[in-house]
């Protein structure tokens, strides 16, 4: 899959694509708008390449992709895939690219390769509606590149995780950026935001309580991949995670220490 890609210094050349790198974006944009800008760094596609070498009969036919940024994420997934469906969405008030369009129009890719710009990841209903209008059949991926913020990842992961076929993945991409220094600081822009650490701990729980749920977890430092199992979901639009949870009831308190705690606020008065 990986095996075509060449990095220079601040871009990444694919199959006659040009991909600038957003993380080293300087003075010297000479090609203007031919190009995607691509907000991937080697570094994390590496970790990628090291994944699916993994998975070497994994061959997703329907995908669905969440945050497209400038849609050079689109183009990238589907020349590695060649899937027969691929959908993206974006929240941004934006449309295709002149680049992006040129690139659908060369390649006949217009009936498998769609974009869905002013979407929020969030929006169940909106998700489940372009799902039935595109696929014929249930996702083999998905990848969600949107937000990075806890409750709209976790809202679009208890709506499409369902939509998945059995052995499907859902990947989450930068599931860690609470904890990058760039993002430590208490007045970034982000720092008031809930992380998806949260989300990624709970998945761990859904793991640990049944394999039909979820068969296995992966997590890169840039990304983690939760594989389905065969838990019959289908119908399941009302899905929640915290139900697939079970904990361990915290045990009572004994009576020495409910007396201990007792003869203290006795104490205080």
């Amino acid at each position: 899959m990986f095996e075509n890609l060449v990095w220079q210094k601040d871009r990444m050349l694919m199959d006659g694509l040009v991909f600038r790198l957003q993380h080293d974006i300087g003075d010297e944009w000479e090609l203007g708008g031919e190009c995607f800008i691509f907000f991937k760094n080697q570094a994390l596609v590496n970790q990628y390449e090291a994944f699916f070498a993994s998975q070497p009969n994994f061959r997703p036919q329907n995908i669905f992709e969440l945050g497209l940024w400038d849609g050079g994420s689109l183009a990238f997934w589907f020349e590695c895939f060649q899937p027969r469906k691929h959908v993206g969405i974006d929240l941004q008030q934006k449309e295709d690219s002149e680049y992006f369009r040129r690139y659908i129009s060369s390649r006949g890719l217009s009936a498998r390769l769609k974009t869905y710009w002013e979407t929020n990841q969030a929006d169940a209903p909106k998700l489940r509606s372009i799902v039935n209008r595109e696929f014929d059949g249930p996702l083999d991926l998905v990848i969600d590149d949107a937000s990075h913020f806890y409750q709209p990842t976790k809202s679009s992961f208890e709506c499409l995780f369902p939509l998945l076929r059995p052995g499907g993945l859902y990947l989450i991409e930068d599931w860690a950026w609470e904890h990058w220094k760039e993002f430590n600081s208490l007045n970034d822009p982000m720092a008031k935001e809930e992380s998806l650490t949260k989300l990624v701990v709970e998945l761990l729980e859904a793991t640990g309580t049944s394999s039909s749920l979820i068969t296995s977890l992966t997590t890169y430092q840039g990304f983690t991949v939760i594989e389905r199992g065969e838990a019959d979901l289908t119908g399941q639009e009302d899905f929640k995670l915290e139900h697939h949870i079970w904990r361990r009831p915290r045990p009572e308190k004994s009576d020495a220490i409910r007396k201990f705690v007792r003869n203290l606020r006795l104490a205080a008065k």
